[in-house]
């Protein structure tokens, strides 16, 4: 692997083991989400009101408007030297203006927008969605403070405290689900109250950081009013440029999260606890692809910005080429993974209290129905971070709304093919299909622009580096799987909890080895990072 092929293996592999800490953490407020609210009407409706902040997290805290941002901060940086501050503090007291009136509106509409998001909850459902819906909604304002800080840091090549945060922000939350366990108020009420607040400290963290990496003003050589005058006209040139950006951009990244509101709308109108299962199963499936997918949009967007700007397109194109052969390498392991040890997976976490054995049915479904889409979504962060540096972004936007329509189109044509035992699955089936679909437009608008630019990208993904990651995920899975198999046979079936760890290592076990009798470079390359680390 080229030398910048082991700096994103680094990067990536620092922000993964963030982000899994995160994600777990994430997936402990969501066990006890499941065990304090159940799976019925109430947890519809916390899920419901909780699916735009949700959204939002993923789009502006979390990396998407990060990634549009980060773009333009680099691009200004090797324009005008030593703005970054202005630009990031015009850019943030813009969209925070706007955001307040966005705010506002939401606060007064919430009815007719859980209405649209989850038409089917009924009147009882709605207005308990609504209710809890205000509660969670100021989050956004810190959303958007917090993204345009992680962009400012990401430019710089700081990927600290933009990792850490989501961990600040995930141990605020399982202090409200304790407070909730506590009974020192009601547990959605206290769950929905507490994403406002987790959202203000992740805000405060990664601000604090921003101001400490940027130099200072110099108050040593003071501009004359009409060099200063200059500046401010260049600086709101700018500003008003990422904004213009920014639309597009957001919706580009946006595939995944649009996707899935499209199919909890799909899921709204099928049983009670639809929603709920969705949700859960898509929680379950985040764990892998926060890890794989968006650390590797997050570590490769900067360095492939750098080579747009300075048209390095044979390096651009073989860092693009190493972040998705990681991004399939680890993805195709994880769907095994978790399709090996879903059913065993669910029940352990989830179903315990009022998480029913129907509820543990109905999520092991969806999860299965979202898996076929997990490579796709884990190869679109790199090819979303490529589009984006490489200025295609209304095309990303195009992609994301094509995604929406298929995901909808599909979600319903399922919930009338498959039989009532299995519509559960029709939603997040209907997800796989879009994100399919998302991550062959971005690939095809790459394409597009190498052969008609005539850029020297070379071959991003060579077949026999599928064919390897795909057979080591197949021996990691079949390997978990047999585990499992032969250990629920000697144990009774209140330990099967019991057997997922030795399940787990000996499938990770499989896959290590199948790599490294089949040589892969990329594996190689991995674990010479982490014997470094070690």
């Amino acid at each position: 692997m080229p030398q910048q092929g082991s700096s994103l293996a680094r990067t990536s592999l620092f922000l993964g083991g963030c982000t899994a800490l995160s994600r777990l953490m994430g997936l402990m407020r969501d066990m006890a989400m499941a065990w304090l609210v159940g799976g019925g009407l109430a947890a519809d409706a916390l899920v419901a009101a909780m699916r735009v902040p949700h959204i939002l997290r993923r789009l502006l805290a979390e990396g998407s408007l990060s990634m549009t941002l980060t773009a333009a901060f680099v691009r200004q940086e090797r324009a005008c030297p030593g703005d970054d501050r202005e630009l990031a503090r015009a850019v943030a007291v813009r969209l925070g203006a706007l955001l307040a009136l966005l705010l506002a509106g939401g606060w007064l509409g919430a009815p007719a927008l859980l209405e649209l998001i989850a038409p089917g909850l009924g009147v009882e459902g709605e207005r308990l969605a609504a209710s809890l819906f205000r509660l969670c909604l100021p989050y956004a304002v810190a959303a958007v403070m917090a993204a345009v800080s992680m962009a400012l840091l990401h430019s710089r090549g700081a990927f600290f405290w933009p990792a850490v945060s989501p961990i600040l922000f995930n141990g605020v939350l399982l202090q409200f689900a304790v407070a909730a366990a506590l009974k020192l108020g009601d547990a959605a009420e206290l769950l929905a109250a507490g994403l406002t607040c987790a959202g203000i400290v992740q805000w405060l963290a990664q601000a604090r950081a921003a101001r400490g990496i940027l130099p200072p003003p110099s108050p040593a050589a003071p501009l004359s009013p009409r060099r200063q005058a200059v500046r401010r006209r260049r600086v709101r040139r700018a500003a008003e440029d990422c904004l213009r950006r920014l639309p597009p951009g957001i919706l580009g990244a946006a595939a995944p999260q649009l996707a899935m509101l499209a199919a909890m709308m799909v899921a709204s109108f099928g049983c009670v606890g639809s929603v709920a299962a969705l949700y859960y199963a898509e929680r379950l499936m985040e764990l892998p692809l926060g890890v794989v997918g968006v650390c590797l949009g997050m570590a490769s967007l900067p360095r492939l910005s750098h080579l747009a700007v300075e048209e390095d397109w044979p390096g651009f194109g073989a860092q693009l080429g190493t972040a998705l052969r990681l991004a399939m390498l680890f993805s195709l392991a994880a769907t095994a993974g978790l399709a090996a040890v879903g059913p065993e997976l669910v029940d352990a976490l989830l179903g315990h209290g009022a998480f029913g054995p129907e509820a543990v049915r109905a999520c092991v479904l969806a999860l299965w129905a979202y898996l076929p889409g997990l490579p796709a979504c884990a190869a679109a962060r790199p090819l979303l971070a490529a589009c984006n540096a490489a200025g295609a972004w209304r095309a990303t936007a195009w992609g994301a709304l094509g995604a929406v329509v298929v995901t909808a189109a599909a979600g319903f044509a399922l919930t009338f093919v498959l039989p009532a035992p299995l519509d559960v699955c029709a939603p997040a089936l209907a997800v796989s299909v879009g994100m399919f679909a998302h991550a062959l437009f971005l690939w095809w608008t790459l394409h597009r622009r190498r052969t008609r630019g005539g850029l020297p990208m070379g071959r991003l993904l060579p077949v026999a580096s599928l064919l390897r990651a795909a057979a080591a995920a197949t021996a990691a899975g079949l390997a978990a799987r047999g585990v499992l198999a032969a250990l629920h046979a000697l144990a009774a079936d209140s330990v099967r909890a019991l057997a997922l760890p030795p399940a787990c290592a000996v499938g990770v076990g499989a896959w290590a080895a199948t790599l490294f009798l089949l040589r892969d470079a990329d594996a190689l390359a991995v674990w010479r990072v982490l014997r470094r680390r070690i």
